[in-house]
């Protein structure tokens, strides 16, 4: 198994960070954060989030997907990463959590 760089990782939070914020302010009018921050558990990264009046939620990400993130070339995991945060924002906004 491929040893992972810190820095990838580090890399692919920043990136799952700013997908996070831009899809946030896309949905402003019916989603507003709270509260977003990390736990990290290595090898799982949990990214906590609170939508205004809802329980915090997370969103679960291995040491693995997030250095896969952190790398440019890796379009497929980024779209699928991109499309679960999208769609857990969408459903939240929609009440249907």
């Amino acid at each position: 198994m491929p040893q992972r760089k810190p820095e990838q990782v580090e890399t692919g939070k920043r990136w799952v960070e700013e997908v996070f914020a831009h899809i946030s302010t896309e949905l402003r009018e019916s989603v507003a954060i709270m509260r977003c921050t990390w736990q990290e558990n290595d090898p799982e990264y949990r990214l906590c989030f609170q939508i205004a009046g809802q329980d915090e939620e997370t969103l679960s990400f291995t040491r693995g997907t997030l250095s896969t993130c952190g790398r440019p070339n890796h379009g497929a995991v980024r779209q699928r990463v991109e499309a679960t945060i999208r769609s857990r924002l969408t459903r939240r906004a929609r009440g249907m959590g």
